[in-house]
């Protein structure tokens, strides 16, 4: 135990992620065998928690990412049609107000 600047003490712990122990550090910084918290199953089905939350947070990113890039393409789409719609249009307004008045 590690005593604060108010006097109170506090645990330090140590949480390995490669082999999934949990340990007590004394003042000397060197988990001994026997500091095994006995926190261990709780830490790690948060550690699979939290793997999980991030896997799927990714996922929700790259689906959004998916979307963004759909809806990009179909305002591209909707801005070329339009524009061929107006010239065709644009055209057509010609050609039947040009026979209109040769009439």
């Amino acid at each position: 135990m590690e005593t604060n600047k108010r006097g109170g003490s506090f645990l330090r712990i140590h949480f390995s992620v490669a082999d999934g122990t949990v340990t007590d550090r004394k003042s000397s910084g060197a988990p001994s065998p026997d500091d095994v918290s006995p926190a261990v199953p709780e830490l790690t089905s948060l550690l699979g928690e939290l793997r999980y939350i991030t896997r799927r947070m990714r996922s929700d990113e790259e689906r959004e990412e998916v979307i963004s890039d759909w809806k990009f393409a179909a305002m591209v789409i909707d801005r070329l049609c339009f524009y061929v719609f107006s010239a065709y249009l644009l055209m057509l307004s010609v050609v039947f107000f040009g026979l209109a008045v040769s009439r």
